[in-house]
């Protein structure tokens, strides 16, 4: 009578036996963005998966040490300024506390897309650097990890993805454009909120015409960015010699 469910154990027993965790390289964005992430590799460290974090010297809340992960360390900051960014989330506070407009609000992002700018200028020498440094590439390559996990808050993990031939996987929905639902389906922006604009699909016109202001100040950050990264995406696909006459 319990023959068959002693058979069914027995494969399940068997087949367990046979599954292996794979090698997981992270590249995360520090600050804020590090909290999501790090509970997506602790899941992944209880799963039996073999992480590997990539950071920079100067990383806030990455630390080199972690029962959960591995780590990389490079030889270049990547030039987080936390005194700014700790600035800028007080004031962002006091604005909600005191009822700020749309406008006073629009006006501080813009502010810290200005620093935002510059920090990518960092990022950018940063990945620079990666690309240059055969050593480390070659070690990459040689630890055989079977995908990235990235933040897409900006485009590293991607290019570095790419430049490894891995699979890519980002650890949330939105992409510095917006909705990354935007890619497969139409997103009216009349029904469709920006992950900034902290609406819901229930807009009044008011909320509408913000969502629109959003989302082209948000597209044309984007914009800019991605013609500050075309030097660096030429390293990442064709060669560093081919970049270096730019």
């Amino acid at each position: 009578m319990h023959q068959p469910t002693l058979v069914v154990l027995a494969a399940l027993l068997c087949s367990a036996a046979l599954v292996n965790g794979g090698k997981v390289l992270v590249f995360p964005v520090d600050g804020s963005h590090w909290i999501n992430m790090n509970v997506l590799i602790e899941e992944l460290h209880s799963r039996g998966h073999e992480v590997t974090v990539i950071r920079p010297p100067d990383a806030w809340y990455i630390k080199q040490d972690s029962p959960h992960y591995k780590s990389i360390t490079l030889n270049v900051a990547a030039g987080f300024n936390r005194d700014v960014f700790d600035q800028f989330v007080m004031r962002t506070l006091v604005l909600r506390r005191q009822g700020a407009s749309f406008w006073t609000r629009m006006a501080l992002d813009i502010e810290m897309a200005k620093e935002l700018q510059e920090l990518n200028r960092k990022f950018l020498i940063m990945m620079e650097r990666i690309f240059a440094d055969d050593k480390l590439m070659e070690s990459l390559r040689d630890a055989k990890y079977d995908s990235v996990l990235t933040d897409p808050a900006n485009g590293g993990g991607v290019l570095l993805a790419h430049r490894l031939g891995l699979p890519l996987v980002f650890n949330v929905r939105w992409t510095i454009r917006g909705e990354g639902h935007e890619a497969i389906a139409p997103t009216p922006l009349s029904y469709v909120p920006h992950p900034w604009s902290e609406l819901t699909d229930k807009m009044t016109f008011t909320e509408r015409v913000q969502n629109v202001l959003i989302h082209f100040l948000t597209s044309y950050l984007a914009e800019t960015k991605s013609k500050r990264n075309d030097i660096i995406i030429c390293l990442c696909i064709v060669s560093a010699n081919c970049c270096t006459k730019i």
